[in-house]
């Protein structure tokens, strides 16, 4: 029996591995599909409409996905709970992310005042936050249920979509203000494929719960600031850059660098994923200490060799994609890809364990190990994009991974008496 899970979560990582790999060469031929068919310059409206729909998405979700992940293996094997947790955050998150989605159109026009492309590609894109956080509950929901096939699969169609759809407006000479439209339309369908398959499968839900609302609530309300400022941290450059530098051109070029920094991350988070549910399984089965200590033995092995053969396939990748494109200019984002990526390398144990607080019923000691990350991240950006402008931009993003590992490493040894 041991070896059948074991070999089932060995399976799981595969897809899921495959799933980033899509992810990341979709993000590639996102850039690669807008730069080819538009310019610098509208990459950079993309990215930085991009960085505030990541940020906002964390708002109208409000960590209610993280509060399923949490509930689901608890009840594993209690299928009527497991059916009011689901419909319960399905139910509250629909009304919630809709008001808030009504809330920030509404504004948008008196916030974006100079820059008339982005407040058009924010407003397209706005509406897809209320699937997208749909979408989140339900991944969340297989993620919980250890079904991480169709986890992997529902997670790869959303990006392919996105390809799909701006390769076809590139290819009819869209103006690059409406691309972000291809988010609301790549999660819609998402939606409505998973929510065939659960139907399907027999998994979709229809009996929510009152107490799982409140419980939703109070655990995202906690848990909301760890995830908004985890998402922040990874869009403070560019939303800094878009207020001290305000040069689309320039942005987009840092932004296409950043997009495979991005992805070399997710090799990272994808093997969180796929752990989080055993953390909460050696929690409440009083095993905590002892199945940290065996994921952490096989990781150590692992990425010492894979790390660094993942890294010189990331800036090696990089060249060849500039040369691709023929575009000598993006050649510096090297220097920002190789600075980021070093720090995601030094701190990746720590990126793997990121939600060890949230999986074991602590969210608001996450959200505090996340606030200390971003702050500082702010505070440097600030400081050394006035100084050194992108390369500051670069150097801040990657002291801040320090930062988060090193705190996260300190208080997981402190509250849990585990050392990661």
């Amino acid at each position: 029996m041991k070896d059948k899970l074991k070999g089932k979560f060995i399976e799981g990582l595969l897809w899921n591995y495959g799933s980033v790999v899509i992810l990341s060469v979709s993000g590639f031929l996102i850039n690669f599909l807008i730069v080819l068919f538009y310019d610098a310059a509208a990459l950079g409206v993309f990215s930085r409409a991009q960085a505030w729909y990541g940020v906002l998405s964390q708002i109208t979700v409000w960590g209610v996905h993280m509060s399923v992940m949490r509930l689901i293996p608890e009840y594993k094997d209690n299928r009527g709970e497991q059916e009011q947790i689901i419909s319960s955050a399905l139910i509250g998150i629909f009304l919630f992310s809709a008001v808030c989605v009504g809330i920030i159109e509404l504004l948008l026009p008196l916030i974006v005042t100079d820059n008339r492309n982005l407040l058009t590609s924010m407003q397209v894109l706005m509406p897809g936050l209320v699937f997208f956080s749909l979408n989140k509950i339900l991944l969340n929901y297989l993620n919980g249920l250890s079904e991480l096939k169709p986890y992997a699969f529902f997670q790869s169609l959303r990006y392919i979509l996105i390809v799909l759809a701006v390769y076809g407006m590139g290819l009819f000479r869209c103006d690059y203000q409406w691309l972000t439209v291809c988010f609301t339309g790549a999660e819609i369908v998402v939606l409505l494929t998973t929510a065939v398959y659960l139907i399907h499968r027999g998994l979709f839900i229809k009996k929510p719960g009152i107490k799982y609302l409140k419980q939703h609530a109070r655990f995202g309300t906690y848990i909301l600031m760890s995830n908004l400022v985890n998402e922040l941290n990874t869009k403070v450059d560019i939303i800094c850059l878009g207020f001290i530098v305000g040069d689309d051109y320039l942005i987009g070029i840092y932004s296409f660098a950043v997009l495979f920094a991005e992805g070399f991350y997710q090799l990272y988070f994808v093997v969180r994923r796929s752990i989080n549910p055993k953390i909460t399984e050696y929690y409440v089965g009083g095993r905590l200490q002892e199945g940290v200590e065996a994921i952490n033995e096989g990781m150590k092995k692992a990425l010492r060799v894979l790390s660094p053969l993942a890294f010189a396939a990331l800036l090696v990748g990089y060249y060849i994609m500039c040369c691709i494109l023929d575009q000598k200019d993006y050649l510096v984002g090297m220097w920002y890809l190789a600075v980021i990526s070093v720090a995601i390398i030094v701190s990746g144990r720590k990126i793997i364990f990121g939600n060890i607080f949230a999986q074991t019923g602590f969210p608001a000691r996450e959200s505090f190990v996340n606030v200390v990350t971003v702050v500082s991240n702010f505070a440097l950006n600030i400081v050394l994009i006035l100084g050194f402008g992108l390369l500051g931009a670069a150097v801040a993003t990657a002291v801040s991974y320090l930062i988060y590992g090193y705190t996260l490493r300190y208080y997981t040894k402190k509250e849990l008496k585990i050392t990661i």
